[in-house]
């Protein structure tokens, strides 16, 4: 049995929509994605699975989901489509590096096509409905634009479906009809692979950061479309930090949101096995020149933080046992102190 399910999980709500398990991955856009991919592989230890060069798409990961980290190069401006002619990536999205979405694992279809049809019922809009070949998937956007993705599992051994270089994958998929299949098709052991010659060996992604002008607006759409459970609330310098869990305990949270002057990605954040794993990683990235943007040495966390080559962050941490008591942060920057 892993850590994932080695704890009940929370309860479900009938008030909520989407009641996602856990963050599955985050999808970001970038720049030029040979550049990119060698980053989070070389460097952050994340490893390729599988990569669609017709989307100009890679899928990196340690096992515990498809991928813990997608990204795609920006479109350009040129329309991408993926199988039987769906208009995938629209040349109108994409323009920039960033946050492309966020994905959220549910436990089996018929809680997907059963909190789409409550959607639709409720006069709720969402974007595209599509099957990846292992998994289902609903897309939506939440109040400041943010893509938010979530699917099931259709297959458990999905190594065996996606690895190396692949064919389109993404064709549509119809919720309103689907058969809404009860089982669990998630792996309960995943085999986790790393990345022997990379600086860091992260163990799993955990979280995702927002920097967000309409908190309140955001933390509506979370806890009742995206059915996550608000954990824990704290004001600082004026400013409102809102941290989300999912239903799986192994996970004290999944997503944060902060209070800001602007609307953007934050950071993804991916957790490490132990302090001495952190402090080996920080040790190799100095010993080759890797820029580190930011350590932070707080009570509830040790980490450290990189920039990707668009400028993108991600965390690689380890959790300490402490209360996160932002106010008692020192001079670490709030955004690097979550």
């Amino acid at each position: 049995m892993t850590t994932e399910t080695a704890q009940a999980e929370r309860p479900a709500t009938s008030s909520k929509y989407f009641q996602p398990r856990r963050i599955g991955h985050v999808n970001l856009w970038v720049e030029e994605i040979g550049q990119s991919e060698r980053f989070y592989n070389s460097y952050c230890g994340l490893n390729v699975e599988f990569s669609e060069p017709d989307l100009v798409a890679t899928f990196l990961g340690t096992g515990h989901t498809p991928h813990d980290l997608g990204m795609m190069q920006t479109t350009k401006g040129v329309d991408r489509y993926g199988r039987n002619g769906l208009l995938q990536l629209p040349g109108t999205i994409g323009l920039k590096p960033g946050l492309n979405h966020l994905a959220w694992e549910l436990l089996n279809e018929k809680a997907l096509v059963d909190a789409f049809r409550r959607l639709k019922a409720d006069g709720i809009d969402t974007d595209m409905t599509v099957d990846h070949q292992v998994a289902h998937s609903v897309y939506i956007f939440d109040p400041e634009g943010n893509y938010n993705e979530y699917y099931c599992d259709t297959i458990k051994d999905w190594r065996s479906v996606l690895h190396g270089e692949m064919e389109l994958i993404t064709s549509n998929w119809d919720p309103a009809t689907a058969e809404g299949f009860t089982d669990s098709r998630f792996d309960e052991n995943p085999e986790l692979r790393f990345v022997e010659g990379a600086f860091v060996h992260p163990q799993r992604l955990t979280h995702a950061v927002l920097l967000s002008k309409q908190p309140a607006a955001l933390e509506k759409f979370y806890t009742t479309v995206g059915g996550l459970d608000v954990v824990s609330r704290q004001k600082v310098d004026g400013r409102e930090v809102i941290y989300f869990a999912s239903s799986l305990p192994t996970y004290s949270h999944n997503l944060v949101i902060i209070s800001s002057d602007e609307a953007r990605f934050g950071n993804s954040a991916f957790e490490l096995r132990s302090e001495d794993k952190l402090q080996e990683a920080i040790a190799k990235l100095k010993a080759n020149g890797i820029a580190i943007d930011r350590m932070v040495d707080l009570p509830w966390k040790s980490a450290f933080f990189l920039r990707d080559p668009d400028g993108l962050l991600s965390e690689y941490y380890v959790r300490r046992g402490a209360k996160i008591e932002l106010a008692e942060r020192g001079d670490a920057p709030l955004e690097y102190a979550v």
